[in-house]
């Protein structure tokens, strides 16, 4: 997970750092504006990290303050919803029934898996943002090889020292902050919202305990003591 999110957070920041370079010479060239909304649309495709993350911290301020009407809901709530999350669920269902035309009906049923993922990444790629925005220069992380060559050979073996992080506990944070929310729903029956803050939580839960496996070796238990491991 440590090696995954590394390599996430290089792609990130790579393409905002591209989008500021090209974005202003996109719109001051002739090209048709269609085409300049698209490459826009593309090259700040990752700012939706940001937003996501934000979203997170801003929910509980919504939940504590007055409710909606119904008129507002219908008005505003549910087409945000529908433009938010039915539009990317449906492009991933596209892409499926595309490369999968006889098991596409299974392969969306680990969709809400994926979305959950993405949901756990928004810290880290949401930081790649920060940094590519404010011009913060950091170190290249490369992605951990195995040098795995043949399936026979063995790669569980292979240990990395994984770099120090708070992240990951900041991610465990947001795993009980959304645990609170569910909680708070069941309490007051809004059953409807469970199953989004069940993908936020377990989202968050999951990237934050795989990030924290590989020192797990380091404190113990009981095991045997971990082979020694490289450096990430």
């Amino acid at each position: 997970m440590n090696g995954f999110k590394s390599q996430q957070h290089r792609w990130t920041k790579g393409s905002i750092q591209t989008c500021k370079k090209l974005l202003p010479s996109i719109w001051r060239s002739k090209l048709p504006f269609p085409i300049k909304l698209e490459a826009t649309v593309h090259l700040m495709s990752n700012f939706a990290y940001l937003l996501l993350a934000c979203l997170c911290v801003l929910l509980h301020p919504s939940v504590g303050g007055p409710q909606a009407g119904w008129l507002r809901t219908l008005l505003i709530d549910i087409p945000i919803f529908l433009a938010a999350s039915v539009s990317v669920a449906v492009f991933y269902i596209c892409a499926q029934r595309e490369l999968h035309p006889r098991t596409w009906m299974k392969e969306i049923l680990f969709l809400p898996c994926l979305l959950a993922l993405g949901i756990g990444l928004s810290l880290n790629n949401a930081l790649a943002v920060l940094e590519a925005l404010f011009n913060h220069k950091s170190d290249f992380t490369r992605t951990p090889k195995y040098g795995i060559e043949h399936k026979s050979q063995p790669w569980r073996a292979c240990k990395y020292r994984p770099l120090k992080s708070a992240l990951p506990i900041a991610e465990m944070a947001f795993a009980i902050y959304f645990s609170y929310f569910i909680w708070f729903a069941l309490v007051h029956r809004q059953f409807l919202s469970i199953p989004f803050l069940l993908m936020f939580q377990s989202g968050f839960l999951y990237v934050s305990l795989s990030s924290l496996v590989p020192w797990w070796p380091k404190f113990n238990f009981g095991g045997s003591r971990a082979a020694a491991a490289v450096p990430a």
